[in-house]
């Protein structure tokens, strides 16, 4: 057996012994689901893909230390890229609230007046405070004069119980954003 078969058959077999990494979804909370009071036929809104700094814009779950270090959870990862979770969720929120006659993404073809920007300033769990923070800066467009009808900053935390983990730090990251999700929805 040549050096190379033998090292890439070790290489084969470490990687079969590895544990998999934990894989987390985010889920629509009840806080966003509650039922507005009565949809507005007229009105549509696109939601973009939030904007997010590299840190954000993957699969891996952050950890903010004390001193400001980023580290990322070694056992655990978000089911897809974390702009794209977040816009599914926006969508969801959205739809569920039943506030709107349509809510869509930038590429299913409809043309709306008013498009929904936002941008992932936090999404971790912060070492020094215990808890889970999620951040998200968010702009109402005119979509026709590119004008900003309003823009807020909206922030959820959430304590972390116990010690940080995957299962824990997807749980409150999760009932943070639910709690962002819920004031986004009766703002916008």
């Amino acid at each position: 057996m040549t050096k190379l078969a033998a090292l890439s058959l070790g290489l084969a077999v470490a990687a079969c012994a590895s544990p998999p990494v934990a894989t987390f979804d985010l889920a629509a909370s009840s806080a966003a689901r509650s039922r507005g009071s009565g949809a507005r036929a007229g009105e549509a809104l696109t939601v973009t893909e939030p904007v997010a700094l590299q840190s954000l814009d993957g699969n891996t779950i952050v950890v903010r230390g004390r001193g400001g270090e980023l580290t990322m959870l070694s056992d655990a990862q978000w089911a897809d890229r974390l702009p794209r979770l977040v816009q599914a969720q926006l969508l969801r929120a959205f739809e569920d609230a039943g506030r709107l006659g349509r809510v869509t993404r930038p590429n299913d073809g409809v043309v709306t007046v008013r498009q929904l920007n936002t941008e992932l300033r936090q999404f971790n769990i912060d070492s020094a405070t215990g808890e889970a923070v999620v951040e998200i800066s968010a702009r109402v467009v005119d979509t026709l004069s590119g004008n900003v009808l309003r823009a807020r900053v909206f922030t959820g935390r959430v304590p972390v119980p116990g010690t940080v983990n995957g299962p824990s730090a997807a749980a409150t990251l999760d009932a943070a954003l639910a709690k962002v999700l819920a004031e986004v929805v009766g703002w916008a």
